[in-house]
Formats: structure tokens, sequence, C-alpha cells
């Protein structure tokens, strides 16, 4: 006789199989505006759809804005004025933006790092893995 009970457990995971197919209202990065189209404003879906998200995430200050979760935006502004060598600054806004884009679900990875630095600006170039495949991403931005 055992005095425990016998549970099945079920994993979750997040997977395309459980997990809607991602939309997003189409976005104008140049100018910073959603899109419309015949004067309505129209959905996207997938990778085209994520990017929109990830645009608006690094975009948002985490904590900053009581309209979002407490989990969505970038804590960015950690950095600057950080006097820590070149490599501790790569290092930590690599963390910092794999932190804010891992919170969607959508996401299931974010890798292969480039830097290129321009006195405080820095150019961060990135690989998005997402349940519908890949995504180059790029950024800019100030840590003087």
């Amino acid at each position: 006789m055992n005095l425990f009970p016998e549970l099945t457990v079920g994993i979750a995971s997040n997977t395309s199989q459980n997990l809607p197919i991602y939309r997003e209202w189409a976005y104008d990065f140049k100018k910073n505006c959603f899109m419309t189209r015949n004067g309505k404003y129209y959905l996207v879906e997938k990778n085209e759809a994520i990017e929109i998200w990830i645009y608006k995430a690094m975009k948002t200050a985490r904590y900053r804005y009581q309209a979002y979760p407490r989990e969505y935006g970038q804590e960015l502004d950690e950095i600057v004025g950080m006097s820590s060598s070149r490599e501790i600054r790569e290092s930590e806004a690599e963390r910092l933006i794999q932190e804010a884009l891992l919170v969607n679900p959508y996401i299931t990875g974010v890798d292969d790092f480039e830097f290129e630095h321009h006195g405080s600006d820095l150019y961060i170039k990135f690989q998005v893995d997402t349940i519908y495949g890949g995504l180059e991403e790029e950024m800019n931005f100030n840590y003087g």
C-alpha cells in the first residue's frame, strides 16, 4: 500500500500546437504608426507580427508604464553611464535583450549577437528564433 496518491501530471509546453496564430496590427517602423489599407487598420500574422511585438517591446522601458504588464519591455537603461569595459556592456546588453524578448511564448531563442560601437552608440544585430522560423533584428542604443 502506497502512502502517496498516484497522479499523472501533464507538463505544459509552449509549442506551435497549443498557441494560436500570433497577430498584431500592421505597423510602419519608419513613420512610427499603424498602417492602413483602404482607410482601415489591418492585422498581420506570424513572424511579421512578432517583429512588430519585438520592435514595440524594445522601445518600451520596463516598469515605466502602468498600461503594460511588468514583464513587458526592456531594461537597457541599466547600462547607461556604466563605467565598465566594452565586453561587460555587450554582455549585459545581450542578457537584457534576451530577458525582454523571451517572455513572449512565440519566441524560442535570442542569440548570435553582433555589436558595433560608434562613440556612445551601440549598434546591435541578433537572431530571434520563433515557432515560425528565424528573424534578423537590429537596434541602436545610446549608452552615453
